[in-house]
């Protein structure tokens, strides 16, 4: 008997999601544009297999406090069977640090010590075409994300008679990188749950990026959303194979959607 409870419960639940998803307005949600702001932590590893060891971007570099950044989105949706959804997503994050090292690093082929400051330049943008595979009360969603990478830093050694400085530059060219999301509708709540990444590895070299996030509608067309997301990606130094640069950017956010 309880099995039968449980079983129909289920059934009229589905049910009354299916209905609720069916009835909201088709073309409401074709373009939607989201902006919000990240409390983005800065972190990572300089590796040299060869020499030294790690350089650490918290402990060492002194990247330690978090700073809020604007982050901005467009969703761009379409009724033709064969045409790709378009979702672009932008970040920037303009940081810097200073610390004072305690023991030599040698970082693309310079040797620094002591009092250091760093300042870094990191922007991103993800293009991301993706259709569905699976629309009702759970959505499931595969494509393909384009991704843009800008990555400047320089290191620069603050007790040094002749100027020391390290310039570490990202990854150049575009990355094309699988792409999943899922999303639950929970419309009795007029709340969507949803979850995407993409990620790809080759050898050393690697991007990633993975999102979640908790969104209520407080409007037909608004819905305000709190989260969490991260951007990372690994690249070897072109003059020197044996170097590293892991570098991950990660917190909370908040964002504000509206949908036309």
């Amino acid at each position: 008997m309880k099995k039968k409870i449980i079983i129909l419960l289920v059934l009229v639940l589905n049910t009354t999601l299916s209905a609720k998803f069916e009835n909201e307005d088709d073309t409401l949600g074709n373009i939607a544009i989201q902006m919000g702001f990240w409390n983005i932590a800065t972190n990572g590893t300089i590796v040299n297999e060869k020499l030294n060891g790690n350089t650490n971007y918290k402990n060492d570099l002194g990247y330690d406090d978090n700073k809020n950044i604007n982050i901005f989105a467009l969703d761009l949706k379409n009724d033709i069977t064969w045409l790709p959804n378009i979702n672009i997503n932008y970040f920037k994050l303009n940081n810097s640090s200073s610390n004072i090292l305690t023991s030599s690093r040698n970082i693309n082929n310079t040797e620094i010590n002591g009092s250091i400051s760093s300042t870094l330049n990191y922007s991103e943008i993800n293009t991301i075409l993706y259709g569905f595979l699976y629309e009702g009360p759970f959505e499931f969603d595969f494509g393909l994300n384009i991704k843009k990478i800008d990555f400047l830093q320089d290191i620069k050694e603050n007790n040094s008679l002749a100027l020391k400085k390290v310039t570490i530059i990202g990854p150049s060219d575009f990355i094309f990188l699988p792409y999943i999301a899922l999303k639950i509708n929970l419309d009795f709540i007029d709340t969507v749950l949803m979850a995407q990444t993409s990620m790809l590895s080759i050898g050393d070299n690697e991007a990633k990026d993975y999102m979640y996030s908790i969104n209520y509608r407080v409007m037909k067309n608004i819905y305000l959303s709190y989260g969490y997301k991260y951007n990372s990606f690994k690249t070897t130094n072109s003059k020197n194979t044996n170097e590293i640069y892991d570098v991950q950017v990660k917190g909370n956010y908040i964002s504000c959607k509206v949908l036309f």
